[in-house]
């Protein structure tokens, strides 16, 4: 279950590695880099001019089928379904490789600040934009989503209202295809509202509480508005077909057909090597990795990853991890140094803890602040003493108030052999410190309503990151009892919620990221987590692709996507 930042990771860590060959494929040496050796490489796609690129059978695989398909619900908000719903539904900003933003021109003619104080954001429609329908994008469509997301209705079990929230109107700007979107404060990164990170949906699914959360838990929507559009769809056989959008207005896209596909991380080695499968992630494989360096028909690209992964504690009222002191205290009994070499220490060299929870190493303002919350289990143990558990003489596991410590870790069923060595290595770790753990190995889709109903001890877990560092991870880190968000774990306090309302209206860059480190610091402090690694990206490609592979912070152009003439 992989849900970002706001998209999550995932319960099978998204663990990745990192090659330095970019064009070789078959048995040819390759050398390894960690993420810090890669931190200017921002993609590798294999650029090519679209106009000298072939049609030709793409699969995408997937790891699970997709629980919804509104990605601004809770149970949409997954990176498994962003590159489904990004083929088909308005992104009104693009994401480059550095991190940057852009206007997407197949929707937007300008994208402005028109006024600082309030501050007004004026969005001009592409006048060819258009739904399915017929019905051209509009202003209503971004107040639609704007009712549904700014919190004002809890009934909306929206991923995130930052941002939304801070919206005091929405309303026709100088001309019919332009919408003005008044602050009622200032939002410095007012850009993250209209990415992949947030599609726009057309009205109808916007419309009220019940469309919002349910009208696509079994499929797509009715109109759409991207370059593809979905053929069929197979839920039994794990498969969506997608065409070309006969109506598409922008550049043709090079593929007539995309495919998604359902595939096992276990079974993608022999998948790809099949050519049953166009690509797939490296993940931590060792084995993928030793196998598609003896393909002939792949290549490995690489770049860093938009991503990080962590280990949650379930914080909620009544329960176990609750209490903030046991919390700190098992969290210094896991090693996230140890954590981040089983997963992918043997294929990436010398792999390093995050050490942060809002910026990622090689990035300007990242600072690693472990050490407030650093491994040391013979501290563990004082603290576990000190919160009332105690271990008696003989006993393997501390006891308080007659009730053993005994926790479970929420994973899925499907989990990967590097998921199950982090189970087995974490529980080892917490048996150190008086701490019994098991795993509570669970279907995919159970594993997404478990975490959402808040039943469960323990999860690792990921996120995807953005150019957007303080507003994105609002979400996960600002605590509010009438609105979970993606907050699953429930935890957090009044300081944290202030500096991130402070940061998220603070315009100069320097100042905000002053705030963020502020925020990290609280974080530790809190003990809401144990950040572990990013993972850098890499994807093995059959080598007939071009303009896909590692894109590093950037989006996918699916236009761009095709075959190298042979």
């Amino acid at each position: 279950m992989n849900r970002g930042s706001t998209a999550l990771l995932g319960v099978a860590l998204a663990g990745v590695v990192t090659l330095s060959a970019c064009g070789a494929g078959g048995s040819s040496a390759q050398n390894l880099h960690n993420v810090q050796q890669l931190a200017g490489k921002r993609s590798d796609i294999n650029p090519q001019n679209p106009s000298t690129l072939v049609d030709g059978n793409f699969v995408w695989p997937l790891d699970t089928w997709l629980p919804n398909w509104n990605g601004n619900e809770v149970d949409g908000n997954d990176e498994n379904d962003v590159p489904v719903y990004s083929a088909i539904e308005p992104e009104l900003f693009t994401i480059e490789s550095d991190g940057t933003t852009q206007p997407n021109p197949d929707y937007l003619s300008s994208a402005t600040v028109t006024s600082a104080n309030p501050q007004v954001i004026t969005l001009d429609f592409n006048p060819k934009a258009h739904w399915t329908d017929g019905t051209p994008l509009s202003w209503q469509d971004i107040k639609a989503q704007w009712q549904a997301l700014n919190g004002s209705n809890p009934d909306f079990q929206a991923v995130t209202n930052q941002g939304y929230v801070d919206i005091s109107s929405v309303t026709q700007g100088k001309t019919p295809t332009e919408a003005a979107i008044t602050f009622s404060k200032q939002f410095a990164e007012w850009q993250s509202l209209f990415t992949r990170l947030s599609p726009l949906y057309p009205r109808s699914v916007n419309a009220t509480p019940t469309s919002f959360n349910t009208s696509l838990a079994q499929g797509p929507p009715l109109v759409s508005a991207g370059p593809f559009k979905v053929q069929s769809f197979d839920k039994n056989k794990n498969t969506i077909v997608m065409a070309r959008n006969p109506d598409w207005w922008g550049t043709k896209p090079v593929l007539s057909k995309l495919i998604f596909q359902v595939v096992a991380r276990d079974n993608r080695a022999d998948a790809i090597s099949n050519n049953e499968i166009t690509w797939t992630p490296l993940f931590a494989s060792a084995d993928l990795y030793r196998r598609a360096q003896q393909m002939s028909n792949v290549v490995i690209r690489e770049a860093v990853a938009a991503n990080f992964n962590d280990v949650w504690f379930n914080g909620r009222p009544g329960a176990l991890f609750s209490d903030q002191k046991l919390r700190v205290a098992v969290a210094r009994g896991i090693d996230p140094t140890a954590m981040t070499k089983a997963a992918i220490g043997t294929i990436e060299p010398n792999p390093v803890p995050i050490g942060d929870h809002l910026y990622t190493p090689g990035t300007k303002y990242h600072v690693d602040h472990t050490n407030l919350l650093s491994y040391n289990p013979a501290e563990a143990k004082k603290e576990l003493a000190a919160d009332g558990w105690q271990q008696v003489a003989g006993q393997p596991y501390r006891t308080k108030n007659g009730k053993e410590l005994d926790v479970s870790i929420l994973d899925s069923t499907g989990d990967d052999q590097v998921g199950l060595q982090m189970n087995k290595l974490e529980i080892g770790q917490l048996a150190a410190i008086g701490v019994k753990a098991t795993v509570d190995a669970e279907p995919d889709a159970q594993v997404s309503a478990l975490t959402d109903k808040g039943q469960w001890d323990i999860e690792n877990n990921g996120w995807l990151v953005s150019p957007f560092p303080v507003s994105r991870t609002s979400s996960h880190y600002v605590l509010d009892p009438n609105n979970m968000g993606s907050n699953y774990e429930q935890i957090g306090n009044r300081d944290i919620n202030a500096l991130y309302q402070q940061a998220n209206t603070t315009l100069d860059p320097v100042a905000r990221a002053k705030l963020g480190n502020q925020i990290d610091t609280l974080l530790w402090q809190e003990g809401v987590d144990v950040p572990l690694f990013q993972s850098p990206g890499v994807a093995v490609v059959s080598k007939k692709v071009a303009n896909f592979g590692a894109f590093g912070f950037g989006d996918v152009n699916y236009t761009r996507i095709g075959f190298i003439k042979q």
